[in-house]
């Protein structure tokens, strides 16, 4: 390994040779605490013996082993030391393949972000200070250069936990390849699927220019650009539904959060379009997600071999901050740095342990936890909420208490042979809510059902948890009639609705004076009732009666979270059934939004005895 001669190192250098230091350090210590580690994991499964003496006194031998990572100053994942490494060796080893490091652009390029301002938080208007993680990223992107002087790094991939400046870093990357790059019609472009996520970097370059005394001389800022007159060079937002790839000739080009990205489409045209340009710059700047099949996992997996020194390129900068899979154990705070360089600048412990707080408690937000605070990448494919926690619910209010009360309901209309969903929402003091849920089957898809799936619908109609339809296909009519019939019990102020599995029962249901509301089934409809819920039952706030139905089906959801972490009920990959939980997330959200009447039609009505 190879240090520059300059006394004293520059932070850039001494960054990576700290981090391999600390990298090497704690790999010699789990070379030992592994074995331990795998044996205590095997007599673990091993339910038919009792390990538990031999499993302590391996604990105890783990222990001061522990005791040493905890120690440790410095904790880096693997791929980050090897990262570092990685340019120590070039140091040494580049010049043979026409590479070598100009300490002085580095320096510029690193002392160019003290010209720039926060925008946000506790700092904001003070000017940006870069962490020594940032310098080396900013140093290595700008300071490696190729033989002929232009840069060497024609692609970067940063990928790091939530709140640790990704924003400010890419901005001013941008901000620094429009204007100290010296090209002539240089445009660059903050890229996203979406308009208004390619927005918030650019957005922060805005703001970064209108406040930089310095900046402001060289740049104009307009509401949808940033010029440099003397270069002709642009700076613009740009998305996948703006059609406006074609005819790009990209100097720069900011990807952000990659990993909400579908496809590689939009990835792949502004790389193919670098082609006209003597040093482009395509960087990507993401957290982990949870899709491990999409094109920046993907891209993710090609890249940690890269690290691995499994292929080789020269031209794409690599640096991961992770917690190591199948190594680190996430409930060990002492890790958490791997993913969050800037632990005590930007990203508090407290806020960490908070977090964490809720992951354990909660599958859901443990999912999230991982991905964006641990920045693993995850399957969302998890119990959303325990069944030992949503039977905490197992009570409420005497049946009979309950006619006197409002109500909200949730109506998932089935498919003409699957089950059909009502479920009731009725506040009561304490911001607490009691649920009553019905569901509908054929009757003589019964026992096929119980056959097939394995789950227990014949004992769920013989005990009234399960209502049946005559035949072997959905009567609606016989539904809607038992709609009506609960609606003149309890003072039902509105029924929402799926609009695209609308029928002709929701038609007559509203003729018949029934108050019915579609409910969009995406995330601007359903994250805040999904979030509510999910916190309801956190505080013992959902009183069920242990309804089995609607306790499986519970157990079979599966959350979809997007980009900027909203969430749904994701249909379409939740294993069996979820007709009753997604119901009841719709008789929320009607509740939530207070769209209802004043007054139940069956109020001014009265009620009727059938």
């Amino acid at each position: 390994m190879h240090l520059p001669s300059m006394s004293p190192l520059a932070p850039w250098h001494q960054y990576a040779h700290d981090a391999v230091a600390a990298g090497r350090a704690e790999a010699a210590v789990q070379e030992k605490l592994r074995p331990i580690v795998l044996r205590i994991g095997t007599l673990k499964k091993d339910k038919d013996t009792d390990h538990s003496a031999q499993i302590a006194a391996l604990e105890r031998k783990a222990e001061p082993l522990r005791a040493q990572l905890r120690a440790l100053p410095l904790r880096v994942g693997r791929y980050t030391w090897l990262a570092c490494e990685r340019h120590l060796n070039d140091l040494a080893q580049g010049q043979a393949r026409g590479l070598w490091f100009d300490e002085k652009r580095a320096s510029i390029a690193v002392k160019f972000f003290s010209l720039l301002t926060h925008n946000k938080g506790q700092w904001a208007g003070k000017p940006l200070t870069l962490e020594p993680w940032q310098q080396f990223f900013i140093a290595c992107l700008f300071g490696w250069k190729r033989a002929n002087g232009t840069r060497r790094f024609r692609e970067s991939y940063l990928e790091v936990a939530r709140k640790n400046g990704k924003s400010t870093v890419g901005s001013g990357v941008c901000l620094e390849l429009l204007v100290l790059d010296g090209e002539a019609g240089a445009e660059v472009y903050t890229a996203a699927t979406k308009k208004e996520q390619a927005r918030i970097v650019f957005g922060d370059a805005q703001n970064m220019a209108r406040k930089s005394t310095a900046l402001l001389k060289k740049v104009k800022v307009q509401q949808h650009a940033i010029m440099v007159a003397s270069t002709l060079s642009t700076m613009k937002p740009m998305s996948s539904d703006s059609k406006t790839e074609d005819g790009l000739n990209p100097h720069g080009i900011y990807i952000d959060e990659y990993h909400a990205h579908e496809n590689d489409g939009l990835y792949s045209v502004l790389k193919s379009a670098t082609g006209a340009r003597t040093q482009p710059l395509l960087s990507i700047i993401t957290t982990a997600g949870f899709n491990r099949l999409g094109p920046c996992a993907q891209l993710r997996k090609s890249l940690a071999n890269l690290l691995e020194g499994q292929h080789h390129d020269d031209s794409y900068f690599v640096l991961i901050y992770s917690l190591d899979e199948q190594v680190d154990d996430w409930n060990d705070e002492s890790c958490w740095q791997k993913a969050n360089p800037n632990l005590g600048v930007s990203v508090g412990l407290d806020y960490l342990r908070e977090q964490h707080q809720a992951a354990v408690r909660l599958p859901s937000q443990q999912v999230n936890f991982k991905t964006k605070h641990l920045n693993l990448w995850t399957d969302s494919a998890v119990t959303w909420i325990p069944n030992e926690l949503w039977m905490q619910g197992a009570i409420g209010t005497p049946m009979v208490e309950l006619l006197s009360r409002k109500a909200w309901g949730g109506l998932d209309l089935a498919s003409v042979r699957d089950i059909t969903a009502l479920v009731f929402v009725l506040p009561k003091e304490g911001g607490a809510f009691d649920v009553l849920c019905w569901f509908w089957v054929p009757e003589e898809s019964v026992d096929e059902r119980t056959k097939r799936d394995g789950v227990p619908y014949r004992q769920w109609v013989d005990e009234g948890y399960l209502l049946t339809t005559p035949g072997n296909v959905t009567d609606y009519n016989f539904i809607k009639a038992q709609v009506q019939e609960l609606c003149e019990l309890y003072l039902v102020q509105m029924i929402e609705y799926d609009r695209f599995n609308a029928s002709q029962m929701v038609i007559d249901l509203t003729e018949a004076g029934v108050p019915m509301q579609p409910f969009g089934q995406g995330f601007v409809s359903m994250n805040a009732p999904t979030k509510e819920l999910e916190k309801l039952v956190l505080d013992g706030k959902i009183h069920h009666y242990g309804h089995p139905v609607l306790a499986w089906m519970m157990g079979n959801v599966e959350i979809q979270r997007d980009a900027a972490d909203n969430m749904k009920i994701n249909k379409g990959k939740s294993k069996e059934k979820v007709d009753g939980a997604v119901a009841l997330v719709e008789a929320l959200g009607g509740f939530m939004t207070g769209e209802g009447p004043e007054t139940s039609v069956y109020e001014e009505r009265g009620l009727l005895i059938l």
